[in-house]
Formats: structure tokens, sequence, C-alpha cells
């Protein structure tokens, strides 16, 4: 077979040559960093308080120190995560204590979350997935009972102006990383119902240092040649390279889009943004248009309304999704990877640093609580290339490759029925 001239990869930085070009040439003058930091404050036009650090991470942290809660105390979290997120926690010395989701919307079973609160529990950490938002309405009132503090992680569901969080959130959490809608190739930006707890996180943040410029400097550089290529034709010649020279394609495509490097995540984290990251951080926001985010959806949910009614895709009956990724699952992931790549679209099986939590709690009365739901979804997620620039012929070509591989495994009993593997959340 010869090689495809285009290849569709399977990540499109949410970012113009443009913005990538002023960044470069904001090096060149000197940036008024507390304007910037002004600016993006009224990010939402909300009432709460608002902090803007260099990650999520970084933020999930101060809130953390900030709340001092006693060792052990526990911390609810969406059953599929972060990997870093799950370690901040642990470094607190606080035990992550898993709630199973749904595989249809991804919203955490309310029933198993109220049967896992204990006289340990202080927060409840909800992670909306993929671009799906929760309706977290029921689960404020939940918390507003047993007493718990309301987290949301919004880091993969930011739309522009669609949604600047829960009104009754304690805490929202945005995340603008290089692989973030509307990246501006790392920051963060907290809303913050209570002004105590915003006035002890920004208190701890300012002792922090500054991430240095030139650090930006090559950050950016660095995206300018991943955006490069990223085009199609040319990310063909770069995969045919990577293959010559047998290298691990995952591995070297997936550190190169990493936000932190391996190693002591919260000496990584402790630091605050530097000045051209807040400027373009600011130029990001205010140039943000939403219709790009609408067109993303379409493309998304014509390309799912191609697809066979049995592939599943997770958050396929969300309230409201926007497909920051556009996974499906199936029991065979690996194979249907390598064969959608020999037709030139670089599937991959894990892009977003996500994990199913385990279960670390001690009491005695306990037993160990498993997330089938979630580890389900991570054992079988695929995530597709599918972008708003993903042109028609190959959006219908792509749903072809997929549908044909589900009918030809489904004929020869290779594999069940995805929608055969979805194991309902037991209750305890």
């Amino acid at each position: 077979m010869l090689p495809r001239l285009n290849v569709y990869p399977r990540l499109q930085l949410h970012i113009s040559f443009s913005d990538l070009a002023a960044s470069l040439l904001s090096f060149l003058s000197v940036s008024n960093r507390e304007q910037n930091i002004r600016e993006i404050q009224s990010f939402g036009k909300s009432d709460k308080e608002v902090l803007v650090t260099l990650s999520v991470r970084t933020s999930l942290a101060l809130m953390l120190q900030s709340l001092n809660l006693p060792p052990g105390s526990e911390v609810l979290m969406s059953a599929v995560n972060i990997r870093d997120m799950v370690e901040v926690v642990k470094r607190h010395g606080l035990v992550p204590v898993p709630v199973d989701i749904s595989l249809d919307k991804l919203t955490p079973s309310l029933p198993l979350l109220e049967s896992l609160i204990s006289q340990k529990s202080r927060v409840f950490l909800v992670a909306h997935l993929f671009g799906s938002i929760i309706n977290l309405e029921p689960y404020a009132q939940l918390c507003k009972k047993h007493n718990l503090l309301l987290v949301e992680d919004c880091a993969q569901a930011f739309t522009g102006s669609k949604y600047y969080g829960y009104e009754e959130a304690d805490v929202s959490f945005f995340s603008f990383g290089p692989i973030k809608s509307c990246t501006a190739l790392g920051g963060a930006v907290t809303l913050i119902r209570d002004k105590t707890l915003a006035e002890k996180m920004q208190s701890l943040e300012e002792k922090y240092p500054c991430k240095s410029e030139f650090w930006f400097f090559k950050r950016v550089l660095k995206y300018l040649g991943l955006k490069l290529f990223s085009i199609p034709g040319i990310y063909a010649q770069l995969l045919a390279f990577l293959r010559l020279l047998d290298c691990d394609l995952d591995g070297v495509i997936n550190s190169l889009t990493r936000g932190f490097t391996q190693g002591d995540i919260l000496a990584k984290i402790r630091y605050r943004p530097p000045n051209q990251m807040l400027s373009l951080l600011n130029r990001r926001l205010k140039n943000c248009n939403t219709q790009w985010f609408e067109r993303r959806e379409l493309k998304a949910r014509n390309f799912l309304s191609q697809l066979a009614p049995e592939i599943l895709c997770p958050g396929h009956k969300a309230e409201y999704h926007s497909f920051w990724v556009v996974p499906i699952l199936v029991s065979n992931p690996e194979l249907l990877m390598a064969n959608l790549r020999k037709q030139g679209f670089d599937a991959t099986r894990g892009n977003t640093s996500l994990a199913c939590i385990k279960d670390l709690r001690s009491h005695d009365t306990l037993s160990a609580f498993s997330p089938l739901n979630g580890e389900c979804l991570i054992e079988q997620v695929l995530y597709l290339p599918v972008s708003e620039s993903l042109p028609e012929q190959e959006l219908e070509s792509l749903a072809k490759q997929v549908n044909d591989f589900y009918l030809a495994s489904r004929l020869s009993q290779a594999q069940p029925r995805a929608t055969d593997l979805i194991i309902k959340t037991p209750i305890q």
C-alpha cells in the first residue's frame, strides 16, 4: 500500500499562526503584568473572586493548601480524572475517592456519591469530561446537605461565552494549557466563591517565583513547530520519518504535547505564569470566537450521526457537549487504531493523561470499591481525529472505516458489541 499523502492528526492545536506570531513579537516589548491580570480577571463577568495561575494543577494545590484539611481527609472525585490531579490530592495528605460515572452522560452517580460520603469527606471534585458540561444542581444540593466543598474542573469544557462555571460551585477551574480549547500554551483561570479562601490562595501564589520568559519563548517556538507539523501533508511525512527511526509514535507525540514533564509534580507547578503567557492568555480570551465551538460541535455530531447506533461515544447523551475530543468505545481499540492509521487517520488511545482512580480508603468498615464504568472507559476508549477542519469527504471516510471495522468484528464474532460491555455502576 502506498503511503498516504495526507494524515489527519489526533490533535489540532486551537491557536492560529497569527496568535503564535503575535506572541513571539510580544517579547520585543515590555508586557504590563498587572493590566493583563486585571483584564483576564474580567473573565465571565462573574461576581466571584478570580485567580490567574500557571495551571489548574497549581490552582488545585493552592486550594488544598489553603483549606489545610486534616491528614486523611477524603476528596471525592469523578472516577475518570487527570493523573496529576489525583497525585496533587495525595501529595497533600488527602485520600482521593472515585465516584463512578455513567458512560452515556459522563455524570457521577448521585446515589453512589451519597453512599460514599463519610465523616472524613470534605470536597467533591467533579470533572466535565471530553467537552461535556454536567448539570451540577443536584450535586450542589447534595454537597450543601453534607457540608462538602463543590469544585468543578472545567479544563476540558471551555466553550467561550457558553459556560463560565456553575454559579453555586465553590471553585471552578478553567485551563488554557497546550492542548486545550482557546489555548494560551499554559495558564489557568480559577473562579472562587469564598473571598477568604481566594485571599489565602492569592497570598500563597504570590510567594511563588515566576516562570522565566525564556522558558515561555521556547514553549512558543515549540508549539509553532507542532502547529506546522499538524498540517496533514507535513504530518504524514513526520510519521513516516518516525517510523523509519523505529520510534514509539504515541510516546513521541504525547511527550511533545504534555503540559508538564514527569517528576515531582508540586515542584513543577509552584510557579507564577510568566508575563508573556499572561499577555497571550489575555489576547486569546479577548478574541475568543464562540462560533468556532459551534462549528466543532456540528462537525462532531455530523460524524456521530454516520456511525452505527451500537457504537458508543461516551457522553453522547450529555445535556451539552462541545466535543473537545471525540472518543468511542470498542473492545479492541488497538486493532481499530492500527487500521485507521493505515487509512490516514491518526487515532490514539490516550493523549489526555486520563486514568481511572483507585479506591485507597482504609476504613475498617469499608471494602474496596471498583469504578467499573470508569475502568471500562479507560480500557476501551479510542480518540478519533475529528475536528472542525476535517474535510467532509474525509469525515465520511473515517465514519465508514469505523463502521466497517465494527461490522467485520460482529460477523467474525471477534469482539462483542461495545454496548454489551457497558457495565452498570453498582450502588454500594
